[in-house]
């Protein structure tokens, strides 16, 4: 049975080629995506649990260690405990490196404990040439990061904030680590803006098994601070969580889609052989057989489509992690990813070859021996309702006709509802620095994202007392994590400077001091509470004094404090995150944006109205949108050529007999391509109602509907009308050039 199962599939080679490919697109996102996801949670693992440290205390609440606050002091106070050997900071951060984006820098004491596992390679460790030669600020580089910014000991490295000179390569087997960089903790404090600050205090113990006892009292004496056994921190970790959720989400579209593909090939492939079927029938062969052997080469195709997307993905992370670019990801391809690859694969051809193969078995040997493909049966009825020809020949295929469009319109779906959540972001961010009726908005230059993004209090003093410029509000915000809401947004505002006026309170009164907080009511509605009552964010407590309504999504889901308590949130003291600028004379913005950028190098002034487009998380999120389109591009694409390819073999007698009455190559070639670009358009069109049906339905998710609008502009519907052509005519390219070029006597002899 197995070798004619093979040579089942080796009769139609472009077909099952297109078939394992669909699933293997498929395939290689899990595996790729899953090892980015398993890579930084390793990373982040190896980070903590590899330093030697028993425990690590970081702000409660906090979205990521590069946005946690710990106050410097709490190194010593821990020290300072019973059964604590020895407590030291780290600061983790991203700043822009040489054709790179986004690099990690870390900040450690050399004297530590956490240091000691990094092994040097080459030249010396950080501190000896400045103890030395009274030298300026060192850093030393991981082997793969030295080896991808071709760099090496003695040269200079300019990152975002200043200068560096290389004073040693190092290797702690740690990928994610290996493609960043070490500074002193003094030079990390000054870099990333966090004076006296650490991102975790890691403790080592005298004695393992009072651990908890430690645990329990540090847990007592720093309220404000969670308290962790190193080895489980990479597990809490909320971005860990989310960019893991995030990769099983773009995965599973993509198997989706492979999948329907699957479906559809299986059940083309049991209508053509409808005749085959019914002479196995005939001489002898068992329902049961025969369902072994359709349901059998659709589990073949989705094993075969399983290990060669398992070898693609794991290619692919291969060259993801090589890339200089994006140096911090370090993908960790397991054998549980392999597993899990392999399994959907199975699980999918199963799936897929269910149906037919269950059809195939209940053929009666009479009726499948008699039958003379799609169209025999097509009634003068059907033809005089079916004016088009090419609605017709889609007609006489309604089961494969459906599910072709229906991978069509996941894929497409999937592009609106992403591009119009982009698009959806950056209208809603420049509604929120519009709302505020300032004309310009200052963020650090060149921080890697808007969250990372800290301007000193002085700078802003400097910006007021420029000629033309009416008004400075500063901003702070940042994502923090409570009981109810994994995800908040929290904003600072000075309680009587002009930005925060935007905030109409609909509901007890504005902010008028420190440990107060006005919410948005769907923020009000998550947290389950009340004017009046108090909440806590990172264990300090704020009273709630109102409720606001602004009309920006963003807001309105989120919360307000003071710019003191925000500064103490984010752990930003007397710095902020952005200034909205109003100006005295509106036409003259532009121009005044430029000369503040003159004046201070520092920052990156923009025209409100344009803000968002100007942040790099924004642009970021743009380039992953695109990535996403091109991979619905692909699986979509293959499932429309499988389509066709299966649809021309079908219809081989007819396209001959066509060919045989005078009809011209031309006017076939163009027959096929009509119905595959018909195919996409109906597709696109039941996916863009879909995109928009599921938009609103995400729009209910209690607050995180109000992070996920989806804007539908002009240049989106363009978009997806020519991503519709595009499958369309790439996805019919080939079958419509091969029933072109059929001889019309082979054609007619084709059985």
């Amino acid at each position: 049975m197995l070798n004619f199962i093979f040579k089942n599939l080796l009769r139609r080679k472009t077909r099952t080629l297109l078939t394992v490919s669909g699933i293997a697109v498929g395939v290689a996102m899990i595996v790729a995506l899953g090892a980015m996801g398993e890579g930084l949670r390793t990373g982040y693992a190896e980070m903590f649990g590899g330093s030697g440290a028993d425990l690590t205390l970081m702000q409660e609440g906090a979205f990521d260690i590069t946005m946690s606050g710990v106050d410097e002091q709490v190194i010593d106070d821990v020290t300072a405990l019973p059964n604590v050997h020895e407590a030291t900071g780290l600061i983790v951060g991203n700043v822009a490196a040489p054709n790179t984006p986004y690099f990690f820098v870390f900040g450690y004491d050399p004297a530590s404990f956490a240091f000691e596992r990094f092994r040097l390679v080459d030249g010396v460790p950080l501190g000896a040439t400045r103890r030395a030669a009274g030298g300026g600020r060192e850093i030393m580089l991981g082997k793969q990061a030295a080896d991808a910014l071709k760099l090496g000991v003695g040269d200079v490295l300019r990152l975002t904030g200043g200068s560096f000179k290389i004073v040693g390569i190092y290797n702690s087997g740690n990928g994610f680590e290996d493609a960043a960089a070490i500074l002193a903790l003094s030079d990390a404090q000054q870099l990333l803006q966090k004076h006296r600050q650490v991102g975790a205090v890691q403790i080592k113990v005298e004695d393992p098994r009072e651990i908890e006892e430690l645990r329990a009292r540090l847990e007592k004496q720093f309220p404000r601070l969670s308290v962790s056994q190193s080895g489980d921190v990479a597990d809490q970790a909320q971005m860990v969580q989310y960019m893991q959720a995030f990769a099983v989400a773009i995965a599973a579209l993509a198997v989706l889609i492979g999948g329907v593909g699957m479906t559809n090939t299986v059940m083309m492939s049991t209508f053509e052989r409808t005749r085959e079927i019914g002479t196995l029938r005939a001489v002898g062969w068992q329902r049961r057989r025969v369902m072994l052997m359709i349901f059998g080469e659709s589990v073949l195709l989705g094993l075969l489509g399983g290990l060669i997307g398992c070898g693609l993905g794991s290619g692919l992370m291969a060259l993801v992690s090589a890339n200089t670019t994006i140096g911090f990801i370090q993908g960790n391809v397991t054998l549980d990813l392999i597993a899990q690859g392999l399994i959907t694969a199975i699980v999918l051809g199963a799936i897929g070859g269910l149906y037919p193969a269950w059809r195939a078995a209940q053929l009666l040997p009479i009726e499948a021996l008699q039958y003379h493909g799609g169209g025999a049966k097509e009634s003068i009825k059907a033809r005089s309702r079916l004016k088009s020809e090419t609605l017709r020949a889609l007609s006489r295929r309604r089961g494969r006709s459906g599910l072709t469009i229906l991978g069509i319109s996941l894929a497409l779906s999937s592009i609106v509802m992403m591009s119009g959540m982009a698009e959806g972001f950056i209208v809603e961010f420049n509604n929120l620095m519009v709302s505020t009726e300032v004309d310009l908005v200052a963020r650090q230059k060149e921080a890697t994202d808007t969250a990372y993004s800290a301007i000193s209090e002085k700078i802003g003093r400097q910006i007021a007392a420029t000629p033309g410029v009416q008004s400075v509000s500063g901003i702070v915000f940042s994502a923090v994590t409570m009981e109810n809401m994994p995800f908040m947004l929290i904003f600072g505002y000075a309680p009587h400077e002009p930005a925060i006026k935007h905030f109409t309170i609909v509901e007890g009164r504005g902010l008028q001091g420190n440990r107060e907080i006005i919410v948005g009511r769907k923020t009000l509605e998550a947290l389950k509470a009340k004017v009046g009552d108090v909440v806590r964010i990172s264990e300090i407590g704020f009273r709630i004094v109102g409720v606001f309504e602004t009309g920006v999504s963003y807001e309105e889901g989120a919360a307000v404090v003071s710019l003191r308590d925000g500064q103490e949130l984010t752990g930003k003291p007397r710095q902020v995150s952005m200034y909205a600028i109003k100006v005295n004379d509106p036409t003259q913005a532009e121009a005044l944006a430029k000369q503040l950028e003159a004046a201070q190098p520092e920052i990156m002034v923009t025209l409100s109205s344009e803000f968002a487009e100007s942040m790099p998380d924004m642009q970021n999120m743009s380039a992953m949108m695109l990535a996403i389109t091109l991979l619905a591009l692909i699986v979509g694409g293959i499932s429309m050529a499988n389509t066709m390819i299966m649809s021309v073999y079908e219809r081989t007698r007819e396209i001959g007999t066509l060919r045989a009455v005078g009809w011209r190559r031309r006017r076939v070639l163009w027959m096929v391509l009509k119905e595959s670009v018909l195919l996409s358009s109906l597709g696109t069109a039941i996916g863009f109602v879909s995109a928009i049906v599921l938009g609103w339905l995400m729009s209910l998710i209690p607050l995180w509907g109000d992070f996920l609008k989806i804007v539908v502009s002009p240049s989106l519907l363009l978009q997806t009308a020519i991503i519709a052509l595009l499958l369309g005519a790439i996805g019919g390219l080939y079958p419509a050039w091969r029933a072109a070029n059929l001889s019309p006597v082979e054609a007619l002899r084709y059985e």
